[in-house]
């Protein structure tokens, strides 16, 4: 069964700490944290994730959609993120960013877009905790799942030590759920599943049925 992490990225902006409170007690938070340089939109500073991380009692994890990642890991450590997830794409020596995370005390996720095989991660294994495969890319509708990533979930899969955990992000609802878990996945991203409904904790419990 694959755990769901919902992403604040898609909750209300205007309102995030009602929105934090809608999600009662639930122990894990996913943090999209886009510049505007290495993909178009802009999320949140450190300011608002220092202020999410304040308001909520759960686990957080970081995803960097950023240019300079590096940049960013003492500021998230300094805040008790947990886990940290940056791009290989934006890194040319993603070991030592890997390294800096973990030394700051967090668990240390590459991020792959499409265009990069999972192959990649194969000489950071000794100081990687988890890979995050994209499942949507941004453009100028809504961030499609796309189905051709199932093939690259059940290749992280077979290539990685079991140790390292598998997450997907992006555009994965409740039908595309059980079909990146049964590929691989054991940790799911999902944002407007959750956050479009009445109630995001009774639909995070019906959703937790379908992985």
């Amino acid at each position: 069964m694959a755990v769901i992490v919902p992403s604040i990225a898609s909750a209300n902006p205007l309102n995030l700490q009602s929105e934090l409170r809608r999600l009662g007690s639930y122990p894990l938070l996913h943090i999209d944290i886009e510049d505007g340089n290495f993909l178009p939109n802009i999320t949140f500073g450190m300011k608002t994730v220092r202020a999410i991380a304040a308001a909520s009692e759960a686990k957080l994890d970081a995803h960097l959609l950023v240019t300079a990642p590096k940049d960013y890991i003492d500021p998230l450590a300094d805040c008790g993120i947990a886990m940290v997830s940056f791009h290989i794409e934006a890194a040319p020596y993603p070991a030592d960013i890997l390294n800096r995370i973990r030394r700051r005390g967090m668990k240390a996720g590459l991020a792959f877009n499409f265009k990069t095989s999972v192959r990649e991660a194969l000489p950071f294994v000794s100081c990687l905790d988890y890979v995050l495969i994209m499942t949507s890319e941004p453009d100028d509708g809504e961030c499609l799942f796309c189905s051709a990533m199932l093939d690259k979930i059940r290749e992280a899969r077979s290539l990685l030590p079991r140790r390292i955990s598998i997450w997907t992000d992006g555009g994965v609802g409740e039908k595309e759920l059980p079909l990146v878990a049964a590929a691989g996945a054991d940790t799911v991203v999902m944002g407007r599943a959750v956050w479009q409904a009445d109630d995001p904790q009774t639909r995070l419990r019906q959703l937790q049925t379908f992985s």
